[in-house]
Parts: structure tokens; C-alpha cells; sequence
């Protein structure tokens, strides 16, 4: 038997006899408490049982408002809970003996009989005649005595008192004739109380009893045991001290060295086995290391060496552990390594870093394509799904698609779905599918066969294309264009409108030095032109004879600042007069006409003509200006005003300035405009 089963048989059979005692202590004290609670619960059925005589007693010596006689109702009530508690076949304690038990039971059949008379008294409580003496009994004064009351009824000897006389002697008959079971009840008390104290110090007397017994036989075992136990301890250590030394080829002479001391004999026989097996454990120890040219041993697996082999073994084990979660996707993962020379864990953790770049370009080249792709076996069960797949189907976590056959779900004809479970291609395949939110998607299928290494086996890749998702994104991309090319005309639009007002104000400075009422007419008119800009910015046309009013009023001020010299006509088709044109786009190049239109002999001439032109809206603006223009160039100098225009020309309606050199001089500006007067964007 091994040291350590000798250890635990002795201390076993000394925590059996703490265990006994303990227990048997414990059943005692637990029974000795039990009696103490029911004693105390005896003693409070016996108060209650007192309170109950009190109170019905006072009732017929102050009805205290019926107060009292609540009082007594409830106590009786609580007296007769807590008797069958005690009397109860699951209360009455088994330990109490027959004699007890039959005291209980006499206690409770005497309570069946005066719960009789309670009964007789509250039925009599409540019967007309008794609460119509109680409605009369709450106005006296003072003390509200029954028996009074009772006297008075039959002093006066009238017919309806003697009624309520009767009540109330019925009532006080019972009140009387209740004490009657008073003396019995307090004799069983008593006598339950005796016996139960009885009882409890019996068991008192065997407790401790016991507790003697217990000690000594403790003694006794401890020292039978220890002797034994000393006995089977030497013997095997002499025996293990002759065996260590007959293997390390040594012989020891145990009396005369040792002097029969057999601890010291095993440590001197250990010391030199320490010393063989240390030198084993340093190598295991390299090996644990990562010192792979060290020669593997056949090592012993206790001590010093067991310990070195434990780490040998936790080093491999965090070598497989990282190749389990490389195998379960876990891609990147890396090994601790033990020591410079750790060849192995570096290898390891190289390959393991070179796959995990490989998986994530991969990875991302799965994710950028702009199809949906699934990977799946054979049986329907997806392998992997990229993101606008899960899109597609308004999935969250991927996870919720693994009970799904995704062959089912996407293609509806068998005989296709049992060429691609047999490994064979489809391509351009057009079905049907239900997203999570039931809404229906027409989609393109082509599915491929792959060749998996792993098991041998077969899977299928799926590339599925949304048509209906393709025209949306078009949509959102054509309305993100949209936006931006409003951005730009709002842009343009506020380049050009201040254009105006800065050659208004010099007009206006120049009037106020020289003709002061001039000036004041002019800013008069520049309110006015203001207020056009300002509203008509707001809008993306407006109609071409509010254009041309602007245009009137811009050119009556320029008039007074070149006076005779600026002449303008208007050539206009009624027809095209309500026509749609952007506004603010006729006064700038009317600007650029009086700046550089003007002939020999400085006389300005401006002609504006509209009219229309199969489904466009055409407007001429010419000048008479005798200076050489260079068409090819106009729109690359630095004229911000037709530069605009053109570019809000051709942002709106893919149209631009068309400039004409005429015959007789002067240079002609053309503008064309759709009918209906809206952008093309």
C-alpha cells in the first residue's frame, strides 16, 4: 500500500469518529432545540389562552365600542393556529412519547368543546336584538357596562326591553359559563410542561454522556493508529533505501552507519539519484527550449525530469493548439518562441504570417468584386458568403443562413439543382429570389465547380448579380450628379450677379460728384435691380420679359452714364415672350457689348433680337464695335461674365455661346435655349 493510502487510512478512520460524534451531537442539539422551541410555543398558546379569559371577561365590563370583543375573537382565533400547530400530525413531535402526545390531544378536544360555547357567543353577538342594545350600549358614557344595561332592561319591564334583556343575558350566560374550561386547560398546560422539561434534561444527561464516550475512544483509536501507522511507515522507506542503492550499484551497512536511522539512509541513497537524474533533466530542459538538435531521450516521467517534460509537452501543445486555430480560420496565428534557437516555433510562425497575407488578399479580392458570391458544398450549405451577398439578402451576421439550402432558395427547378449537386457548371441562369424582408429580386446565376483538396471532396461557387440593384445604384449616381450640378449653377449663379453692381456703384459715384438728382434716380433703379436679382436667383428660370424689363433697367442706367452714345433696340416674338431662361443670363454679355462695341466714332449700337428656331429659343445680341476680335480666344481671356454664361449653358443644356463676326462691323453673341425652358442636366 502507497505512503500516501496509509496517510489517508489513518486520518480517514480519526474524521469517520469526528463525523459520528459530530453528527450524533448535531442530532441532539438539533432535537434539544426543537424541544426548547416547543416549549416556548406551549408557553405562548398558554399566554394567548390567558389574554382570551381577560378579554371576554372585560367585555361584559367595558364593551369598549365591541373593541374588546374584536379582541377576543382574534385571540381566539391565533389560540387555535397555534394549537394545531403543536397538535398537528406534522408538528406533534414523535420524540415526546405517547403520554405527551395524549396530553396534546386532551388539550385539544378540551378547546373543541369551549370553541362550542365561543360559537354560541359570537352567533348570540350577532344577532338583532344584541346589536340593537350595542347601537344604544356605544351612547352611554363612561364605562360601557352589560351587566348595567342588563338590570336596566328589566327594571323597566317593557316588552321590547325584555327582548334585549334576553340578548344580552344569553350573551353574559356565555360569558360566565366559558372560565368553567379554564382550570382544565391550565392543569394540561401545566403538565405538557413538566414532562416536555422532564425530557429535555434527559437528553441533556445523554449528551454529555456521550460526549465522554466519544473522547476516550478518540484517545484510544489516535494512539492504536499512530503506533501502526509509524510501523508501516518505516518499513517501506528501509525497503525503498535497499532497492535505490542495489540501482545505483552502492551497498550501505544500515545499523552500524546509520544507526537504524532510515530517513537519513533514503537521503543519502536520494542525493545521488538527484545527482544521475538532474544531469537527464538539463536535456529535457533544452529540448523544452526549442533546442531541436538535441537527441530525444527516453526520460522517466516523475520528479525533476517529469517537470522538464511537462514543458516539452506544453511547448508541442501550443505548437498544435496554433495549428488548430490556423485550420478553424483563425489566420495569423503565432507561437511563443522559447530561445534564439527556437528554429521550429520561427518556421511556424513565418508559414503562419505568410498564409495570413495570402488569405487576406484573397479575402478582399472576395469582398471587391461587385457580385454576389457563395461558396457552399454539394449539399446546399454555404461555406462562405461575401458582404453583397449578405446585403442582398438583408442578413446581418452570416450565421443565420446556416440552416438554409441555398440551392432551394435560389434556383427553383430540380433538374438544375441536381446538375450543380452532382458538380456540374450553369451558367447564365435567371431567377427569382426573397430577401428576409419577402421583397422580390430578379437575379443572374452562374455557378462553378471547385475541387477541394481537404477531403476529396466537391463545392460549388455561386456568383449572383441584382440586375434591380444595378439600375438602383445608376439611379442614386445620377441623383448624386444632379446634386453636385446644382451646386455648380448655384456657384456660377453667385459669380455672376455681383458683376453688375460694381460698375452700378462707380456709375453712381461718378453721378454724385457731377449731378446729384441723377444719382439719386439711379439708385432709385439699382433698388429696383436688386430686388429682381434677389428674387430671381431663387429660381431656376424665369420668363424671358421679366429677363428683358431687367435688361431695360440696366441699360437705362448705362444711359445715363454714356447718355447719346448708347442707342439699343428690341426685336422680340411675342410667341417667346412667356418662353423659360435663366436669370441673369442676357445683362452680362449686354454689359460685354457696351464695354467693347462701340465703333469709330464711339457710338454704341445694340441690337437684341428673340425668336424661335425649330424647338430652341434664339437670342441675338449684336454691336456695332469696329475693333478686330478674336473669336478662337474670346472664352480663354480673362472675361469672367461670358465665361460664366457659357458654362451655365453648357452645365443646363449642353449648349454654348455661339459668336458671329457680322458683315457690317461688330460681333453678334447667340444664345440657345430649350422651349420648355428646363435643364437636361
Amino acid at each position: 500500500m502507497s505512503l500516501r493510502k496509509r496517510i489517508f487510512r489513518t486520518y480517514l478512520i480519526l474524521i469517520i469518529l469526528v463525523l459520528v460524534y459530530l453528527l450524533l451531537s448535531l442530532f441532539l442539539s438539533s432535537f434539544r432545540l426543537r424541544m426548547e422551541r416547543d416549549k416556548n410555543d406551549i408557553l405562548e398558546v398558554k399566554t394567548i389562552w390567558g389574554e382570551m379569559l381577560v378579554f371576554m371577561n372585560e367585555t361584559v365590563y367595558n364593551w369598549n365600542d365591541g373593541k374588546t370583543f374584536d379582541s377576543f375573537i382574534e385571540d381566539s382565533r391565533l389560540f387555535e393556529e397555534k394549537l394545531e400547530q403543536l397538535t398537528g400530525p406534522r408538528t406533534a413531535g414523535w420524540w415526546y412519547g405517547a403520554e405527551i402526545r395524549r396530553y396534546l390531544d386532551n388539550l385539544y378536544a378540551v378547546w373543541k368543546m369551549a370553541k362550542l360555547n365561543i360559537h354560541r357567543i359570537v352567533e348570540t353577538r350577532s344577532s338583532p336584538e344584541f346589536l340593537a342594545v350595542e347601537s344604544l350600549l356605544i351612547q352611554e358614557p363612561g364605562l360601557q357596562r352589560l351587566y348595567h344595561i342588563y338590570i336596566r332592561f328589566i327594571e323597566d319591564g317593557r316588552g321590547r326591553d325584555e327582548i334585549y334583556a334576553y340578548a344580552l343575558k344569553e350573551y353574559i350566560d356565555g360569558v360566565e359559563f366559558f372560565p368553567v374550561y379554564s382550570s382544565t386547560v391550565n392543569y394540561v398546560f401545566i403538565v405538557i410542561l413538566d414532562k416536555v422539561e422532564s425530557l429535555y434534561g434527559r437528553i441533556s444527561i445523554i449528551q454529555n454522556s456521550l460526549s465522554i464516550v466519544f473522547f476516550g475512544l478518540f484517545l484510544f483509536s489516535f494512539v492504536l493508529i499512530s503506533s501502526h501507522f509509524t510501523d508501516s511507515i518505516s518499513r517501506p522507506i528501509t525497503q525503498l533505501n535497499i532497492k535505490l542503492n542495489e540501482f545505483i550499484g552502492r551497498t550501505v551497512e544500515r545499523e552500524r552507519l546509520y544507526h537504524n536511522d532510515e530517513v537519513a539512509m533514503l537521503e543519502a541513497s536520494a542525493d545521488d539519484l538527484i545527482e544521475h537524474y538532474t544531469h537527464l533533466a538539463r536535456l529535457a530542459g533544452r529540448l523544452s527550449r526549442g533546442h531541436i538538435e538535441t537527441s530525444l531521450l527516453s526520460l522517466p516521467r516523475q520528479g525533476v525530469v517529469g517537470k522538464a517534460l511537462k514543458e516539452v509537452a506544453s511547448y508541442l501543445k501550443g505548437l498544435a493548439k496554433t495549428a488548430d486555430w490556423i485550420r478553424d480560420g483563425k489566420y495569423g496565428a503565432q507561437v511563443k518562441e522559447k530561445s534564439e534557437q527556437d528554429v521550429l516555433a520561427r518556421s511556424f510562425n513565418i508559414m503562419s504570417g505568410e498564409i495570413a497575407e495570402k488569405i487576406s488578399t484573397l479575402r478582399s479580392m472576395f469582398e471587391a468584386i461587385d457580385e454576389g458570391i457563395i461558396l457552399a458544398d454539394c449539399e446546399g450549405r454555404i461555406l462562405e458568403a461575401n458582404q453583397k451577398f449578405l446585403s442582398l439578402m438583408e442578413v446581418g451576421d452570416p450565421g443565420e443562413l446556416d440552416s438554409i439550402d441555398i440551392f432551394t432558395l435560389i434556383i427553383p427547378e430540380e433538374e438544375i439543382q441536381g446538375q450543380i449537386r452532382k458538380g456540374l457548371p450553369v451558367y447564365d441562369l435567371y431567377c427569382t429570389i426573397f430577401n428576409r424582408k419577402n421583397e422580390r429580386i430578379p437575379v443572374k446565376v452562374n455557378v462553378r465547380p471547385l475541387n477541394t483538396a481537404s477531403d476529396g471532396g466537391n463545392s460549388v461557387m455561386m456568383l449572383i448579380s441584382n440586375e434591380s440593384l444595378r439600375v438602383r445604384m445608376k439611379r442614386e449616381q445620377e441623383t448624386l450628379a444632379a446634386q453636385a450640378l446644382e451646386a455648380e449653377l448655384r456657384a456660377l449663379r453667385a459669380q455672376i450677379n455681383p458683376h453688375f453692381f460694381f460698375n452700378t456703384l462707380n456709375t453712381i459715384a461718378h453721378l454724385i460728384e457731377t449731378d446729384s438728382t441723377t444719382a439719386v434716380g439711379v439708385v432709385e433703379k439699382l433698388a429696383g435691380m436688386f430686388r429682381y436679382t434677389l428674387l430671381s436667383t431663387k429660381h431656376k428660370t424665369v420668363r424671358l420679359h421679366e429677363e428683358l424689363l431687367h435688361v431695360r433697367e440696366f441699360l437705362a442706367i448705362e444711359k445715363i452714364r454714356h447718355g447719346s452714345r448708347l442707342e439699343a433696340d428690341f426685336i422680340i416674338e411675342q410667341a417667346v415672350e412667356e418662353s423659360g431662361i435663366p436669370p441673369m443670363l442676357l445683362q452680362p454679355i449686354v454689359e460685354n457689348s457696351i464695354k467693347h462695341g462701340a465703333d469709330k466714332n464711339g457710338i454704341i449700337r445694340i441690337m437684341l433680337k428673340a425668336c424661335r428656331e425649330q424647338d430652341d429659343l434664339c437670342i441675338d445680341i449684336s454691336d456695332a464695335g469696329d475693333s478686330e476680335v478674336d473669336i478662337a480666344g474670346l472664352l480663354d481671356n480673362s472675361r469672367t461674365g461670358l465665361q460664366n454664361v457659357n458654362q451655365r449653358l453648357m452645365t443646363l443644356y449642353r449648349k454654348h455661346l455661339e459668336f458671329i463676326r457680322r458683315n457690317t462691323g461688330g460681333l453678334m453673341v447667340r444664345i440657345r435655349v430649350p422651349l420648355d425652358g428646363e435643364g437636361t442636366g
